[in-house]
């Protein structure tokens, strides 16, 4: 074999290990994009009417109608989990497909009525405050779409069985574990920002 030939076998082992790797790549691009989830959101505001930077806290307390296990909050998400599939039976066996789901999350947030006789001072203070809250907001958003990508997921891979009824049982028993693992995942997310406190969920003292 001349040195021409073994460069080129050289050449030709590396040219196919590295479209094997490419393929693989797309392989996981694809196996993520199909566990997408369809995120719904809706906003309500609540009207608050400080004076000063030191009455925003007033108003918040005053106004705010996100109270949970008896603790008010200045704002919050509802937010909801809405897995959806089918089934089909190949091989007398009954398999789950077309699966989707959808998260949906209904936010309640302060709004300030009475901007266009507010200082520059005051609004500047209350949209830092409304950007941060938002953004605390945004982290539970980020958990429970992963929740619904990890149910997607399980739901697709889960082995055919020849009762559907049966499948469709475990298939949701597996939701409301995921779902319950992820309630807790978003109390401690809570607990470690201190409610938003360390994201900037809070009013200076002036």
């Amino acid at each position: 074999m001349t040195i021409k030939n073994k460069i080129q076998r050289v050449i030709d082992k590396w040219l196919s290990i590295a479209l094997l790797c490419c393929l693989t790549f797309i392989s996981i691009i694809n196996s993520h994009a199909q566990a997408q989830v369809i995120l719904r959101e809706r906003f309500h505001h609540y009207n608050i009417q400080p004076q000063s930077v030191a009455e925003i806290k007033i108003e918040l307390r005053k106004h705010s109608p996100v109270n949970k296990e008896n603790q008010l909050f200045h704002g919050g998400t509802q937010w909801k989990l809405f897995p959806k599939f089918g089934w089909k039976i190949e091989n007398n066996l009954c398999r789950i497909k077309e699966v989707v789901v959808y998260l949906e999350g209904e936010y309640t947030l302060p709004k300030m009525s009475n901007r266009t006789t507010s200082t520059e001072t005051l609004k500047r203070t209350f949209d830092l405050y409304y950007d941060n809250l938002v953004d605390h907001e945004k982290g539970h958003q980020a958990l429970w779409i992963e929740a619904g990508e990890e149910i997607s997921r399980k739901l697709k891979s889960m082995p055919a069985h020849y009762l559907c009824e049966h499948l469709k049982r475990q298939g949701m028993a597996m939701v409301n574990d995921i779902v319950a693992d992820y309630q807790m995942r978003n109390s401690k997310y809570d607990i470690t920002t201190e409610h938003g406190k360390t994201q900037g969920v809070f009013i200076e003292a002036q």
